[in-house]
C-alpha cells in the first residue's frame, strides 16, 4: 500500500507530457519531521516551486480532514482530491482529451457494423465521445470543467467491465503486434491514464485512514531536488557507429562470438539499419539528463543519513516514480546494488540519459585533490563499464531474436510491442563513447 501511495503522489506531480516533469518521490525524516522530497527530469526553479505548492495543497486536504471534528466521507474526499489533481495536471489532461477526441472518432468508424459486438461497441464509444469535455475550451480549472471531467472518467471506468473493453483490447493487441501504435492502442492507453487519476485520488484517502495516528499527513515538509545540469558540449560531439563497429567492441567476448554477432548485424542491413542509426543520431537533439529516480537516489546518498533505513518513513527504503523505471536506470541500480527499492520498470531506453555527477573531496593539498578526482573517475568508469556489459548482452539478444521488447508508451500499458533494434544499438554506441567531463 505504501509503495502505491508514493507512486501516486509522484504521478500527481507529473504535470505535463513529453517527460520533462517525470517525478520521483520519497518520504523521509528530515529535521525531526516527515519530508516529502521529490526530483523531476527537467524542471527549473519556478516549476519546482509550483510542484511543491501543488503537492502541499493536495496533502493539506488530507491533513485538514484528519484534524476536523467531523470528517468528510471517503467519496467526498476522493472528489476533492481528484478535482485538485485535474486542476494541477490540466496540460497533461488536455493532451489526453485531444488524443481521445481524434482516435475515438477513428475507432467508431472502424467498428464492425455487421456484428452485434461491433454495433454495441460503436454505440458505447459514441456515448463516450459525446461526454468528452472540449480540450480547447477555456476555464479548464473551473468547477464545471472539473465536474465534467470527473463524470467522464467515471464513465470510462464503468465501461472497464463491459464488453467494450474486451472489444478495444482485442484490437489494441493487434495494433501492438503490428508495431503500429494505432487508434485502438491509443484509446486504450489514454483511457487507462485518465482512470489512473481516480486511483491517484482513492489511494491517499485509504492511506490517511491507515496511517491516521502517524505524522505522515499531519506534520510534514515538502522539498525538491534541483534537476541535473546540461552535459558539457564537448562530450556530445560524437559520430554514430555502425552496428559492426559496435559489436566489434563488445566487452568480454571471444573473437568467434564477435564474428557471430557481426553476422546477426549484417543480416539486418537489408532494413538499412546503419542508415537508420545515423539518421536517428543526427536528427535527435543530444542533451542528456539524470533521470528523476537516479537524481533523488543520488541526493539521498550524498546527504546526511544517506540511504540508511532509519532515514525513511517506517524504515521503508522506497523511491516512487510517476512512470515505471526505464531500462538504463534499472541497470544502474542493479550495478550499484542499492538497498532502496523502486517501482517495476519498462524495457525502453533513451538517448538523452546519463549517469549522475561524481563528486570528490578537495583541499589545500593538490595531491589529495588529484587523488580524489582520480578515485571519482575510476568509480564513474567502473559503473559505466559494468552497465555497458549488461547493455551489450541485451543488444546481442535483440540481434539474435530480431525483435525488441520496446513499449509504445513508457507509462503502464502492459502489452509487449515488436519493434526495431535501433534504440538499444544507439544506446550501446553512446555508452561506448561517453567520456567523463
Amino acid at each position: 500500500m505504501f509503495h502505491t501511495l508514493v507512486n501516486k503522489l509522484a504521478q500527481i506531480c507529473d504535470f505535463e507530457p513529453k517527460g520533462n516533469t517525470v517525478t520521483a518521490l520519497a518520504v523521509i525524516w528530515r529535521d525531526g519531521r516527515i519530508c516529502y522530497v521529490f526530483a523531476s527530469n527537467r524542471r527549473r526553479t519556478p516549476a519546482l516551486k509550483n510542484a511543491r505548492i501543488g503537492l502541499k495543497a493536495f496533502l493539506d486536504i488530507l491533513k485538514s480532514n484528519l484534524e476536523a471534528e467531523t470528517r468528510d466521507s471517503d467519496e467526498v474526499m476522493e472528489r476533492r482530491l481528484l478535482g485538485e489533481i485535474l486542476s494541477r495536471n490540466n496540460v497533461r489532461v488536455r493532451s489526453y482529451l485531444t488524443a481521445l477526441a481524434k482516435e475515438l472518432s477513428t475507432c467508431i468508424k472502424k467498428c464492425d457494423a455487421a456484428g452485434v459486438e461491433g454495433m454495441e461497441a460503436r454505440d458505447a464509444m459514441t456515448r463516450l465521445a459525446q461526454m468528452l469535455p472540449d480540450p480547447n475550451k477555456d476555464g479548464q480549472k473551473g468547477d464545471n470543467y472539473i465536474n465534467s471531467m470527473i463524470r467522464f472518467i467515471e464513465a470510462i471506468r464503468e465501461n472497464s467491465t463491459s464488453p467494450l473493453r474486451r472489444y478495444i483490447s482485442a484490437r489494441a493487441a493487434e495494433d501492438d503486434k503490428m508495431a503500429k501504435g494505432g487508434s485502438w492502442s491509443t484509446v486504450r492507453h489514454v483511457s487507462g491514464r485518465l482512470v489512473a487519476y481516480q486511483y491517484a485520488a482513492q489511494t491517499p484517502v485509504q492511506a490517511h485512514h491507515i496511517w491516521a495516528d502517524t505524522e505522515l499527513f499531519r506534520d510534514f515538509n515538502i522539498a525538491s531536488v534541483r534537476s541535473s545540469q546540461s552535459y558539457p558540449a564537448e562530450a556530445l560531439n560524437l559520430n554514430p557507429m555502425t552496428t559492426e563497429a559496435i559489436m566489434h567492441r563488445a566487452p568480454g567476448c571471444t573473437q568467434a562470438q564477435v564474428d557471430a554477432y557481426k553476422q546477426h548485424a549484417a543480416a539486418l542491413q537489408q532494413y538499412l539499419l546503419d542508415s537508420k542509426l545515423e539518421r536517428q543520431w543526427k536528427t535527435r537533439a543530444l542533451d542528456p539528463i539524470v533521470h528523476a529516480e537516479m537524481l533523488l537516489h543520488d541526493w539521498l546518498a550524498r546527504t546526511e543519513g544517506g540511504i540508511q533505513a532509519y532515514r525513511f518513513f517506517h524504515n521503508w527504503r522506497y523511491i516512487g516514480t510517476s512512470k515505471p523505471v526505464c531500462r538504463l536506470c534499472q541497470e544502474y541500480f542493479h550495478v550499484i546494488a542499492t538497498p532502496v527499492r523502486f517501482r517495476s520498470g519498462h524495457p525502453n531506453t533513451y538517448l538523452n540519459w546519463r549517469l549522475p555527477d561524481m563528486y570528490y573531496v578537495g583541499g589545500e593539498d593538490s595531491a589529495i585533490t588529484t587523488s580524489s578526482i582520480e578515485r571519482a573517475r575510476r568509480d564513474w568508469c567502473e559503473i559505466l563499464g559494468r552497465m555497458k556489459g549488461r547493455v551489450y548482452a541485451a543488444v546481442v539478444q535483440v540481434l539474435e531474436e530480431k525483435v525488441s521488447d520496446k513499449k509504445a508508451h513508457d507509462s503502464n500499458t502492459y502489452t509487449d510491442k515488436v519493434s526495431g533494434v535501433k534504440e538499444m544499438d544507439r544506446l550501446a554506441g553512446w555508452l561506448e563513447h561517453v567520456q567523463l567531463g
